[in-house]
């Protein structure tokens, strides 16, 4: 460490400024951290051994077999269909597109009733559906029609039936619709018909009850519904508008979406694809205009700070004005009247309410500008220190990037695990008996209506596996944020607390080191309590939602007040957390003791606190808007004269979305260093006065917010005058060549700043 950096060891017996000498705090945090840590590497070592991921990607089938892979038959498992090949049959096809979840069990239930009424079977296939089958209404000459259409689409290549089917007891009935040229007006016994093959719901097979046009999407076939005047054509009957119409309906009602969601969903994916690199101009765009914003912010905020108050306080004044007026020419039209409706009398006393109301609301945001505007002032010099320090460690702008990159990281090691995790069941059978309509017609046997199925039953004790694995990822999530809040703080808080700006060398990468060598106690301490709060809004979230259809009105308002308390709470803990992070940065002490010190700078200076982050806050939030609104702007102009994309809004909400998250990455790192400068402030004020022995470490532009800031600054003054002769009797050769700037300038921010 350079010397003379920090202060001298007489300025250091003042408990003020960073610490030379640093030691390890909150060591018990970092070693349960640890702990913690090896008890998700031994979930992740069982959930590999008992879990198979491929499951979640590729899908599996009603008889737990996972599509395009070769798979065995589990152990217990009696299914005749269950470890079959399916290296050729990568895709999943539901017998019910209502049901479209990665069990391999899907029941369909009686509205009125819990009970079981039939587990919809789900296929691999080798290709996804490209006609489609509807059901017909039935009628004559139609109650063969499905069974015949099944029977031409699998000689064609395409199998919509449960495996085996037409090889075992389906082959009677293969070589029945092999005689028939057409499937309407088939005179056959009545053992073929459609309803001894397809069960009372359509659901569980061998056979669908209807197929539909699908499109593979991660390896699931999504039905399509542009194709529906098709497949009417290709059915036989006559299309008409009605006809379509009824199909739209009853496939609305069925899927419970739009019928042309598909259909826009499929544009919008290639308009993605054709519009990359105008989405690439305007991600890097965003990357510029908002390293530009930074650059001017300190300026940018000072115009904005005061066009706003200055635009509040008209308000004030024309707001209660305007609504007097009205309130005023409402009375004197009823005075007029001399039959007045009773509804006419209780407009103008509302209107005289709300005047009321908005005035009181008006005079007091007005004596609030007009008694805080010095306040505002100081907000707005913190602004242009943040941005002077930032503009002399630049490198600090991409410590966020650094910081996605962690995160992203846990986050991809996490799901991977969490793949393992929920697929971590052991299989089982299920066998069940299928209704048919006409079962004693004698089509099937009962050995053919009976199945066995296969599905994962979790183990008894996966809900505390679960609890315990997300906590991990708040945990570690709120780890790594709160690495960066520190180190950042670090690095403005060696700015602050060093009297000669240019012998601060390598703030940053000191920073990260304070923390990693000295802090990740205090930095697991105050994450876990952040990640507490985050599992326990978690499992209310999930009380609620498991309990909304039971629940009385008292106790869904109680849950939500709950929920909202939390919230709150979770708010003000980040904020004690974040300055106390700051503390440390700079003195060194534990998380309690940091949390407690802090907390009585920030009760003490409270009213600029609440400006600070409530007017701070939204010229922050005014920042990241104008670098969204910029970037939208550009796709708009770059996209929607391009006759090949569809849905242009698409590729530019993407872009959007990438701008706002660029924007708050870098904008943190100014709302950190705001705070940063804003504690090390209230803390060099509490502790020294400007005299002679106890100067401030402030800038010249801060120490005028302080109430003695005259003397400091006349002292100030004349410790220069006698630096400058220090220098001048030192160059003439009393004590050899010394460089009178460097002597000169004890404080060389503040003659920057004049600059």
């Amino acid at each position: 460490m350079a010397e003379g950096q920090f202060q001298s060891k007489e300025e250091d017996k003042k408990d003020v400024g960073p610490l030379k000498d640093r030691g390890c705090t909150d060591i018990i945090c970092i070693l349960i951290f640890i702990i913690f840590l090896g008890g998700m590497g031994v979930i992740a070592y069982f959930a590999f051994t008992l879990g198979d991921p491929w499951r979640i990607l590729n899908g599996y089938d009603s008889f737990g077999n996972t599509c395009g892979i070769k798979n065995t038959k589990p152990e217990g498992v009696t299914a005749n269909l269950a470890g079959r090949d399916m290296t050729e049959y990568p895709y999943l096809m539901y017998f019910d597109p209502t049901v479209m979840l990665p069990d391999s069990i899907n029941t369909l239930r009686d509205p009125t009733d819990t009970t079981p009424v039939e587990y919809t079977m789900m296929l691999c296939v080798k290709k996804c559906p490209d006609v489609s089958v509807y059901p017909i209404t039935a009628g004559t000459g139609t109650e063969f029609y499905k069974m015949w259409s099944y029977n031409k689409y699998r000689k064609e290549g395409q199998d919509f039936c449960e495996y085996e089917f037409w090889d075992t007891y389906g082959k009677e009935l293969a070589e029945e619709m092999d005689n028939h040229s057409t499937g309407f007006g088939i005179s056959a016994s009545d053992k073929f018909k459609d309803a001894n093959y397809i069960t009372n719901k359509g659901a569980s097979g061998p056979c669908p009850e209807f197929v539909l046009k699908s499109d593979p999407i991660m390896n699931r076939c999504i039905p399509l519904f542009d194709e529906l005047t098709n497949a009417a054509e290709d059915a036989g009957e006559e299309v008409t508008e009605d006809f379509v119409n009824e199909l739209e309906n009853k496939l609305n009602a069925l899927l419970g979406t739009n019928v042309s969601a598909s259909q826009v969903m499929q544009y919008a994916m290639a308009d993605v694809m054709n519009s990359y690199r105008e989405i690439a101009v305007m991600c890097g765009s965003s990357l510029i205009i908002s390293f530009i914003i930074i650059l001017l912010l300190g300026w940018i905020a000072q115009i904005m700070i005061y066009a706003i108050s200055i635009l509040a306080a008209v308000a004030c004044i024309a707001g209660p004005a305007y609504f007097w007026y009205v309130w005023y020419q409402a009375k004197e039209e009823l005075d007029k009247q001399t039959i007045k409706l009773e509804s006419q009398v209780d407009n103008v006393q509302t209107l005289m309410i709300y005047a009321i109301i908005i005035t009181v609301i008006c005079v007091v945001v007005l004596l609030l500008i007009i008694f805080l505007r010095s306040r505002v002032g100081l907000m707005v010099t913190l602004f242009k220190e943040a941005g002077f320090m930032v503009m002399r460690m630049i490198v600090i702008l991409f410590t966020p990037i650094i910081l996605a990159l962690f995160i992203l990281a846990w986050a991809a090691l996490w799901s991977f695990v969490s793949g393992y995790i929920y697929t971590a069941g052991t299989a089982t059978d299920l066998t069940f008996t299928r209704q048919y309509a006409m079962s004693d017609q004698g089509a099937l046997t009962d050995a053919e209506m009976n199945i066995t199925m296969v599905y994962y039953k979790d183990h008894d004790y996966i809900i505390y596996v679960w609890l315990y694995h997300l906590f991990g990822l708040y945990w570690g999530t709120e780890f790594f944020l709160a690495c960066h809040e520190m180190a950042i703080a670090g690095a403005f808080c060696q700015f602050y607390w060093t009297r000669d700006k240019r012998k601060v060398s390598f703030p940053v990468v000191r920073g990260i080191w304070w923390v990693f060598r000295y802090h990740l106690g205090t930095v697991a301490f105050g994450s876990c309590i952040i990640a507490i709060i985050q599992l326990i809004r978690t499992i209310l979230a999930y009380i609620q939602n498991k309990t909304k259809d039971s629940q009385s009105e008292v106790v869904k308002y109680l849950l939500m007040c709950l929920q909202c308390c939390l919230w709150c709470f979770e708010k003000v803990m980040k904020f004690i957390n974040r300055n106390a992070y700051i503390y440390t940065a700079f003195k060194g002490s534990n998380f309690c003791t940091s949390c407690k010190k802090v907390f009585g700078l920030l009760m003490s200076n409270l009213v600029r606190v609440g400006v600070i982050n409530c007017v701070g806050s939204f010229i922050l939030f005014i920042g990241k808007f104008l670098v969204v609104m910029v970037t939208g702007i550009l796709g708009y102009f770059m996209l929607s004269k391009d006759e090949q994309i569809e849905y242009w809004a698409i590729p530019v909400l993407i872009a959007s979305i990438f701008a706002f998250a660029v924007a708050h990455t870098f904008f943190s790192v100014y709302e950190i260093g705001i705070d940063t400068i804003f504690v090390c402030f209230a803390e060099d004020e509490t502790k020294n006065d400007g005299t002679p022995g106890r100067e401030y470490y402030m800038s010249k532009n801060l120490m005028q917010w302080v109430d003695n800031s005259s003397e400091a600054l006349k002292n100030l003054k004349r410790k220069k005058g006698q630096q400058r002769a220090q220098a001048k009797a030192a160059k003439s050769g009393k004590s050899g060549e010394v460089d009178a700037k460097q002597t000169e300038q004890m404080y060389p921010s503040l003659e920057m700043s004049e600059k």
